[in-house]
């Protein structure tokens, strides 16, 4: 670890002094995050700490690549230092802020199909992984309360694990650089934060998100994002939607219940129904497990 505040009075052109530093809490702010305010000059600038996470630097050298988005600047990367975001975060249901579309758009455009270095890739070793993970939340969710939505849903989440539809469609999907995780509590004002589960995927898992807390207008996220043949946004669609569900089922097994597990995972069922016509229809109608 450097000496950070020398590092970045290089960066911002000036010597920085250190006026003041405060944890930040609320919302899903990780352990060790802190608000730093620096003089510069007769200004003072705050700036974002947080503990160094490899994943969260390579995203952010990604995204400062592509020009006209609207993002957090990475001032230094161990710690991270982050330029300081102003807003109250987004509600769930609340209008995402064009300006977020199209940040989205110009990053899935940018990195449509190419790699971003340092950024895991969604494959289906990635998939089986994270099904392991959010059946240590079901189970433990069983074992807590006793309700069978849980082990129910336990029982789904391991048979998806190697589920040929999803295997066919990540290898029949492009992929670029995603968010990952773009929830309203990641949208400040007009900007998108947040980007430590940035990820190469398929660009419908960011959709698929901020689908899944209310309706969406994606009109300026279509203006300049990559399009996909209808029958190929088809598979996208709901490869995401139920990938989303799955995604979020171990928070739900955590904090949110029984009813909202039956919901999760019967919206990811639901869309893994749609997937494999979609599939067929994709692939002039070989079944998805021949792909």
């Amino acid at each position: 670890m450097t000496n950070w505040p020398d590092a970045v009075a290089r960066r911002l052109g000036g010597p920085v002094e250190i006026v003041s530093r405060r944890p930040l809490s609320g919302g899903y702010v990780a352990a060790g995050v802190e608000r730093v305010d620096l003089r510069l000059d007769d200004r003072v600038l705050p700036v974002v700490v947080k503990p160094t996470a490899p994943v969260e630097v390579a995203a952010m050298r990604a995204v400062a690549v592509v020009e006209g988005v609207r993002a957090p600047r990475m001032l230094h990367p161990d710690p991270l230092v982050l330029s300081w975001v102003e807003g109250e975060p987004a509600r769930e249901g609340d209008p995402v802020p064009d300006d977020v579309w199209r940040t989205l758009a110009r990053v899935h455009r940018h990195w449509f199909r190419k790699r971003a270095r340092g950024v895991p890739v969604v494959d289906a070793a990635w998939w089986a992984a994270l099904c392991e993970r959010t059946l240590v939340a079901l189970r433990g969710g069983a074992a807590r309360t006793g309700e069978p939505a849980y082990s129910r849903a336990a029982g789904l989440v391991a048979q998806w694990a190697g589920d040929p539809r999803i295997r066919a469609a990540l290898a029949l999907l492009p992929r670029t650089l995603c968010h990952g995780d773009p929830h309203r509590g990641n949208v400040l004002g007009r900007s998108l934060i947040d980007w430590g589960n940035a990820r190469m995927a398929p660009a419908g898992l960011d959709l698929a998100v901020l689908r899944a807390q209310g309706e969406v207008d994606e009109s300026a996220y279509r203006v300049e994002a990559p399009a996909l043949p209808g029958p190929l946004a088809a598979v996208e669609r709901e490869w995401a939607r139920a990938h989303v569900h799955v995604q979020y089922l171990g928070f739900a097994a955590d904090h949110l219940g029984a009813a909202r597990v039956t919901e999760m995972i019967d919206t990811a069922a639901q869309a893994l129904d749609r997937l494999g016509p979609a599939l067929n229809a994709c692939t002039n109608g070989t079944p998805a497990h021949q792909v």
